[in-house]
């Protein structure tokens, strides 16, 4: 497959089907962090190597969700997953998540979806991605915007997080 690179793009960025062997404690360090998963469904979830196993194999049984994990000179430093296919209507969503905190603010987040944009693209000929937001997540929001992603609604009060409530922001790309 063939990229289109951009003058944004970092190229020691990577992604690739997430292997068994990256569901270890590195991981599981990741999902326990509150400050990692805050704005993600893992926040205070509880997770066990257990559960990120049976999500894992649930994953690869599907065939409507793939997960990437995201790679930094060769590093696994997150997960970006391709989900919820509609392939009749050939679109899907995009979640993601950087697990190693000293990397962020370095543009991994960005070169993380635009590689899933250009593979959902040419691997699984989608023509739409969306992905959805906290309000208060204005790194999430910035990356996305940056990828050309729009705003196309407002799930107001949609989503809990320690006992207040924030809208939901969701943003979609023709790609």
């Amino acid at each position: 497959m063939v990229l289109r690179y951009n003058k944004k793009f970092n190229k020691d960025v990577k992604i690739k089907i997430l292997n068994k062997k990256y569901l270890n404690f590195k991981y599981l360090s990741w999902l326990k962090d509150n400050n990692i998963t805050y704005y993600t469904d893992q926040y205070k979830s509880y997770q066990s190597l257990k559960k990120i196993k049976l999500y894992y194999e649930n994953i690869k049984k599907s065939k409507n969700d793939y997960l990437y994990g995201i790679f930094y000179k060769n590093k696994h430093v997150g997960n970006i997953k391709l989900g919820q296919i509609n392939w009749r209507h050939k679109t899907g969503y995009i979640s993601y998540f950087i697990g190693e905190k000293n990397l962020w603010g370095k543009g991994i987040g960005f070169s993380a979806i635009y590689l899933i944009s250009e593979l959902a693209k040419k691997k699984y000929n989608l023509y739409k991605l969306n992905a959805g937001i906290v309000s208060k997540n204005i790194s999430s929001k910035k990356v996305l915007i940056k990828n050309h992603f729009k705003q196309e609604g407002v799930y107001r009060s949609h989503i809990l997080i320690d006992g207040k409530r924030y809208n939901k922001l969701d943003f979609g790309k023709i790609i």
